[in-house]
């Protein structure tokens, strides 16, 4: 029988903080999370499937970071990495998804638009370490 799980010697320099995403089977936990989370919004709020997406893309999108970004950190600042590459497409996918299940109406397509066009550019490679507005910068 072969093997079941994916071989990787880790870098020397490992960072702790995002080492657990080059782990087998992260991108489906990844994926399920974000499904179940839409499952508990759609239940608790009592709202329509295309605003519980919405709420879940805009919570992806949210969070506080000090000096270096998660994604900055993710892959030891390489780019255009698989795992980069997981983290940009994802956020487009949950983008058409909340935009087709609220069938693209006015306030939530913009909001989804905004999340998404702020999430995407600021991944980009020549982002890396830009801080706009001085968000996240030298304190």
């Amino acid at each position: 029988m072969g093997k079941l799980y994916v071989q990787m010697t880790p870098p020397p320099d490992l960072n702790r903080n995002t080492e657990w995403f080059t782990y087998p089977g992260v991108w489906t936990t990844y994926i399920l999370i974000l499904f179940f989370s839409w499952l508990i919004v759609l239940s608790v709020s009592n709202c329509t499937p295309g605003m519980a997406w919405t709420v879940v893309n805009i919570c992806h999108f949210l969070g506080i970071y000090n000096a270096l970004t998660w994604w900055e950190q993710m892959d030891s600042g390489n780019q255009l990495t698989r795992n980069r590459k997981f983290l940009t497409v994802v956020p487009v996918v949950l983008y058409l998804i909340a935009s087709h299940t609220t069938d693209y109406q006015h306030p939530m397509l913009f909001f989804n638009t905004l999340a998404v066009l702020i999430l995407v550019v600021a991944k980009f490679p020549n982002m890396h370490k830009v801080r706009i507005f001085g968000i996240n910068g030298e304190q």
